[in-house]
This record gives C-alpha cells, sequence and structure tokens, in this order.
C-alpha cells in the first residue's frame, strides 16, 4: 500500500488547486432551502470537486486484494488480540454487495466480544495532540466523524500500523451520498433523504477544505496523505 504521494505538486498545480479550494469553500457558505438552488449548488461543488480529484495525487488504501481474501488474516488478528465470535463468521453479502455477519449456529445475546484494546479512538497522546490543537472545538464536539476520519488516516499511512489488518477489509468505495452525481442528486427529489443527502455532500466538502487549508501543513502524518478521495 502506499505510504503517501511520492512528489509534491508542482507550483502551477498547487496554485490551481488553492484556487478551486476557494471556489468550493465560497460556493459552500449559502444555505439553501430550495430545490433547484440546492441542486444548483450540488452540481457547481461537484464540478469544482471533480477538478480537485484530477489534480490530487491516487492514493492506494487496500492492498489491492479482493476485501474476502483479507477476512481470514482479519479475523486471525482480531481473535489473537482478544476478539471472541460465537457462532458467526464475515461472510460476502451478494444481495447487498458487501461483507456481512452469518451465523453458523444458534445466536445467543451476546455473539461478539470485543476488548478495549482493539477500539480505535482520537486520544490526546503526541500523535494526536497537535490535530486537536488545530480543528475547531465545535467541529470537534458536534461533528467527531471527522477527527475519526482523520485519525484514520493518519494510521493507514503509517508503516506497520498495528490496525492493517482491519484497514485491509475496508471497502474501497462507499454507497453513501457522497458518491453521487448531480443525476444521482436529481433522483432524490420529493424524498425526505433529498435535503440531508445535499446537506452531508456540501458539509464534507467544507471540511475538507478547511482542514486542506489551515490543517494539512502542521500535521505530519496528514501532509502527504490527505485528498478528498481519502477523506471521504
Amino acid at each position: 500500500m502506499s505510504n503517501g504521494m511520492t512528489k509534491p505538486l508542482s507550483k502551477g498545480k498547487a496554485k490551481e488547486l488553492n484556487g478551486l479550494l476557494e471556489q468550493l469553500m465560497q460556493l459552500g457558505a449559502p444555505d439553501y432551502d430550495a430545490v433547484d438552488a440546492c441542486l444548483d449548488q450540488h452540481r457547481n461543488m461537484y464540478g469544482v470537486l471533480e477538478r480537485i480529484r484530477r489534480l490530487e495525487p491516487k492514493l492506494r488504501t487496500t492492498n489491492d486484494r479482493p476485501r474476502m481474501e483479507n477476512v481470514e488474516n482479519f479475523t486471525k488478528w482480531a481473535t489473537g488480540k482478544g476478539c471472541t465470535l460465537k457462532n458467526v463468521r464475515i461472510a460476502e453479502q451478494a444481495e447487498y454487495g458487501g461483507l456481512g455477519l452469518e451465523a453458523t449456529g444458534t445466536i445467543s445475546d451476546t455473539f461478539i466480544e470485543v476488548p478495549r484494546s482493539l477500539f480505535f479512538y482520537i486520544d490526546n497522546s503526541d500523535r494526536f495532540r497537535k490535530l486537536l490543537e488545530l480543528m475547531p472545538a465545535a467541529m470537534m464536539r458536534d461533528q467527531g466523524n471527522v477527527m475519526l476520519a482523520l485519525g484514520l488516516i493518519m494510521e493507514r499511512f503509517r508503516k506497520d500500523s498495528f490496525w492493517e489488518p482491519y484497514f485491509d477489509v475496508f471497502p474501497v468505495r462507499y454507497t453513501t451520498p457522497l458518491y453521487y452525481t448531480p443525476d444521482d442528486a436529481r433522483e432524490l427529489i420529493n424524498t425526505e433523504a433529498f435535503f440531508p443527502a445535499l446537506k452531508l455532500c456540501k458539509t464534507i466538502a467544507r471540511q475538507y477544505g478547511f482542514i486542506r487549508k489551515f490543517v494539512l501543513d502542521s500535521v505530519d502524518d496528514l501532509r502527504n496523505n490527505f485528498t478528498y478521495d481519502v477523506f471521504r
């Protein structure tokens, strides 16, 4: 797996990227409650993000093997570290296009136990202290998923990470609205999901822009490993 970008952007591309970041933040500043305005905003931000994605390096976050080929190693790692599985196993769920739990016997009230040592979380250790200092308190308090995502990125690209077997079973792509095209978003009109989905896309895009502008260069473990694709 890649340990980050091999070389920095050229001055020309870095300048172009900074300009796109400014556009992204400006486009995402207004809040709209009309369908057409929300669609226009999503389409415009999507276009800028696509240009950003073309400039940013393509960082490899997997070991290039199918997820199921990594399950046995992950299971051995987890159980070797104190996790217990009772009459369940990880299996491919063809109907849903991903991995899930499959019963191998009678299920009891407790069928998985995970020791605290296998919990991944952000703490006040030296590795995360600078990140904690730079991130706005409101973002950390109300959007803990952002801090968790940044911690996962820092650890994912760390050489010989303790968590590598766990990361190797992550999907390459997710089914969240963050991957929706403008045409996909239009399909949500007249559903309860329309406004929340577009708000999520805008929020994550603005968080990405803020982190890239104000945090990235001060956190060594993020500097070469943070892109929009990895963050989302």
